[in-house]
């Protein structure tokens, strides 16, 4: 439950301290393929790469805001389709405000891939860390870290 409460509160603080930005949705540094490299679960030591994962899924991230999503686990495959928009964050760091960039995934229909805090949302939330990769924000609610490389 505190980790719901958590989750609650840092999407609140980025819907009411962000900033659309519309011009990040052509950047081609966003656009393209999005490939999970690395899983991680609550426990210490559970971290998977490669088959190991329980899954192998990918983004791909379209100039035109939309994107596809679609996970492969065993001989099936789930493919989710939507829109997608950027929002920055800025976070106050030892001596200067750091931006966080954000991407907000909102998908189509239902389905089961969609990686979210709220109940039957959907609505996924991604950020872009320091080292060029795509981390899933879904481990705050006791879901899987998921972490993406652009292939």
């Amino acid at each position: 439950m505190k980790k719901i409460i958590i989750i609650l509160v840092v999407l609140a603080s980025i819907y009411s301290c962000t900033k659309e930005t519309d011009d990040m949705a052509g950047n081609m540094e966003y656009t393209g393929k999005w490939e999970l490299v690395k899983m991680t679960g609550s426990l210490e030591g559970s971290e998977y790469t490669g088959l190991d994962m329980d899954w192998q899924e990918t983004y791909i991230i379209n100039e035109d805001e939309t994107f596809t999503k679609t996970r492969v686990r065993g001989d099936s495959t789930i493919v989710a389709l939507g829109t997608y928009t950027f929002t920055e964050e800025g976070l106050m760091g030892e001596s200067e405000l750091d931006l966080i960039t954000y991407i907000e995934f909102s998908h189509n229909t239902d389905n089961a891939i969609i990686g979210s805090c709220g109940f039957q949302s959907l609505t996924e939330y991604l950020y872009f860390n320091s080292n060029n990769k795509l981390i899933s924000t879904w481990n705050a609610c006791d879901g899987p870290g998921l972490e993406y490389i652009k292939k």
